[in-house]
Parts: C-alpha cells; sequence; structure tokens
C-alpha cells in the first residue's frame, strides 16, 4: 500500500508542476494562437491528473479535509471552463472562459502555497499560526493578485466579451 501511496503523490507532485508551468505560459503568452491551445490543453491534462491524485491522498491529516474540497472546485471550474472554450462567437464564452482559466490557476497557486507551509520547515511554524498569519497573509495576496488578472483580461477582452449590436 505504501508504494501505492508514493506512486499517487509522485504523480501529484509531477502533474502540479506541470500545471504550475502550463499554467503560467497561458497566462503570459498571446491568447488564441495554436500554441496557447495546445499548451493550454496540456494545463487542462495536467489539472486533471493533480486534481484527481490530490482526492487520493491523505498523508496530511489521515482523512478527507479542506484540500480535498478544493480539489473538487478546482475540477468543477477547470472541466466546464475548458469545454466551453470550444464554443464559437458567444459573447458570455469568453468571459466564462476567462474567470474559470484564472481562478482554477488561482486555487492551483493557492495549493502550492499550502503545501510550502505544510513543507518547508521554516514556514511550517507558521502553518497553524493565529491570525493573520503569513500563511493568511500569502493566499491575500494571491486572490488579490488573481482577481486583478480576472478584471485585466475581462477589460483587454472586453469588446469581444460584450460586443456593439
Amino acid at each position: 500500500m505504501e508504494l501505492v501511496n508514493s506512486l499517487i503523490s509522485s504523480i501529484h507532485v509531477v502533474s502540479a508542476s506541470l500545471s504550475i508551468l502550463f499554467g503560467g505560459w497561458v497566462l503570459i503568452k498571446a491568447k488564441g494562437t495554436l500554441r496557447h491551445k495546445k499548451i493550454g490543453l496540456y494545463y487542462f491534462v495536467a489539472m486533471l491528473v493533480n486534481n484527481s491524485t490530490a482526492l487520493m491522498i491523505y498523508n496530511a491529516f489521515g482523512e478527507w479535509f479542506f484540500p480535498h474540497w478544493l480539489a473538487l472546485a478546482a475540477l468543477a471550474i477547470i472541466i466546464p471552463g475548458y469545454y466551453i472554450s470550444r464554443l464559437k462567437n458567444k459573447s458570455y464564452a469568453l468571459k466564462i472562459y476567462i474567470i474559470a482559466m484564472v481562478l482554477s490557476y488561482y486555487l492551483l497557486i493557492g495549493g502550492a502555497i499550502n503545501e510550502a507551509f505544510l513543507h518547508i520547515p521554516y514556514l511550517s511554524q507558521f502553518f497553524l499560526a493565529e491570525n493573520p498569519s503569513p500563511l493568511d497573509v500569502s493566499h491575500l495576496i494571491a486572490l488579490v493578485f488573481f482577481v486583478l488578472l480576472i478584471l485585466k483580461y475581462l477589460m483587454k477582452y472586453w469588446s469581444n466579451i460584450f460586443p456593439n449590436k
């Protein structure tokens, strides 16, 4: 059983790392290109694997807890977000796609922040610290950054989202 748990954890770490790389690339590079679509598909698959394996990991507390719910939320966001990108000429599709993809990356980065505070010895002392802890501040900074990123992309593609009639 230990070998299975180790394999699942390894797959999770690799897929999470690939998700961070692919998602970051998609967020900062040109949108709508063939390469964007290809790397976006890699991100989607890596996120499916990452969040599916997260549901099988119980190392931290030995039971289902908050990060498992976040994995379910990420799946509930990334799957429809990816498939709505297939809709052409729908003004609402781009808006939902932007929000879903950026929000999925926020959840990924939020998970990475939690993992850093769980596994890096210096940071682990703050994991269960009183509020506001460095963990809370890190999450707040990430949240503000990604909300601003969503707003940036909505404004950038405003004419595509709300075409003049």
